[in-house]
């Protein structure tokens, strides 16, 4: 875990150590030492030079440098800004360890080395502290994974994964999940005793509601904490709900434990808040309003929180996709290497970091789990206007796998429509 926190990074990526080094340790390349001095200093790295500490084991081992003169060249290699000192002070190790008989080619493959990743080059001890931490985060996702995602939910917004991923994935991990609820809820997420005592029922809380402000959050936090709600007149009136916050809630569900329909919900909550527009329910009413299909509710929850706790917008489309043969995240395991597949989902994340050169990298989610898709820096006119700004895309590519790793290597892109879907990807360069 060590070796991976310091492993994948800009300077290792930039320096092209990473397939050297995951092909020696699965144990497809021989490790070679241009000098047997190295072999002590990087053995334990597959012979690539990874950390900083190695950088400065290398000075002392092989151009002489004092402890002092290698913690210097280290300080050097960790400032991005001095580019100029970084470079005079390789090509003086350079000449330094050819003093020392090591072969010019040798000295002028280190001094490469050591530059590629030089800028981000990553401590030992760091790399061991962030380990640790992701030793401890996956123990915790392992072993008590409703306070995992209790604790991820709660600092929100953080991180790469939104919060319907998060969610997503807690309920394909056995985490119980139920709504925001003004009954039994909080502003943030809270645990409940559920049918297995050793997994607690995740809450969401109500902050996830979108269109809640910090304004009625603290309203419903303060009432809700003199004394529990008792009804949905109950709320509006104590909190002191205007007719947006009234609706926003009521599509959220949040009222469900008094009325699970949320057009009725409305239709009270709106009564209640004396709403002053010509048609507004100002005296109670019968609404009975036809029951809201599935795939609507699921749409229903995306717009109103973001989320859907028991479905996915990708259901309304698998029996089309199905007929077509295009693939889901569980099927698409099934495909053999390097053949052609087409698969579908939602767009949840777009990746071009600068050590891509150009490459960009959809994260895809259905009902099932994700798939990895790399777009080619090749794609160009609507297929890659398709993969910049689709919600849901049909994508026909190559299927690659490295070792447990399935990635579809995209070479037609296609927008899907879903009706009525409000999602927004996170996106990142």
């Amino acid at each position: 875990i060590t070796v991976q926190v310091a492993l994948i990074r800009p300077g290792p990526i930039m320096a092209r150590f990473v397939k050297p080094y995951t092909e020696r340790r699965r144990g497809r390349e021989t490790v070679v030492y241009a000098d047997p001095r190295l072999e002590p200093i990087l053995a334990r790295t597959q012979g690539i030079p990874i950390f900083q500490e190695q950088a400065m084991a290398i000075a002392i081992a092989l151009a002489g440098y004092t402890p002092a003169e290698a913690d210097m060249l280290r300080r050097t290699m960790g400032n991005v800004r001095k580019e100029a000192r970084l470079i005079a002070a390789l090509a003086d190790l350079r000449e330094r360890m050819i003093e020392k008989r090591v072969a010019p080619a040798v000295a002028a493959q280190i001094e490469s080395d050591l530059r590629g990743f030089a800028n981000y080059g990553f401590p030992e001890s760091h790399a061991w502290s962030f380990a640790l931490i992701a030793y401890a985060t996956a123990w915790l996702k392992q072993n008590h994974p409703t306070e995992f995602y209790l604790g991820l939910l709660n600092s929100q917004p953080m991180g790469f994964y939104s919060v319907s991923t998060l969610l997503h994935d807690a309920r394909r991990h056995g985490v119980p999940l139920k709504p925001p609820c003004l009954r039994d809820g909080s502003r943030d997420c809270t645990t409940e005793p559920g049918a297995n005592p050793d997994v607690p029922v995740l809450r969401v809380g109500w902050r996830f509601v979108r269109g809640l402000g910090d304004r009625h959050l603290d309203a419903l936090e303060g009432a809700h904490g003199a004394r529990p709600f008792a009804g949905i007149g109950d709320v509006v009136r104590r909190a002191g709900l205007d007719r947006a916050a009234s609706i926003t809630l009521a599509q959220g569900g949040a009222f469900a434990a008094w009325e699970p329909d949320r057009r009725k919900a409305a239709w009270e909550a709106l009564r209640v808040a004396g709403d002053t527009m010509p048609l507004a329910p100002a005296h109670e009413a019968a609404l009975d309003p036809r029951p809201m299909s599935r795939h609507r509710r699921i749409l229903l929850d995306y717009y109103a929180t973001g989320f859907c706790l028991d479905g996915h917008p990708m259901e309304a489309l698998r029996k089309k996709l199905d007929r077509l043969d295009v693939k889901d995240s569980r099927s698409v395991l099934d495909v053999p290497n390097r053949e052609t597949v087409v698969v579908s989902g939602l767009v949840i994340a777009r990746q071009q970091p600068q050590t891509a050169n150009g490459t960009i990298f959809l994260l895809l989610e259905d009902e099932h789990g994700h798939i990895n898709v790399i777009v080619p820096k090749t794609i160009e006119g609507k297929d890659r206007d398709a993969m910049k700004h689709a919600i849901v895309i049909l994508v026909m590519g190559r299927v690659e796998w490295s070792g447990p790793v399935l990635q579809v290597v995209g070479s037609r892109f296609q927008a899907l429509q879903v009706e009525g879907l409000t999602y927004n990807s996170r996106d990142f360069r």
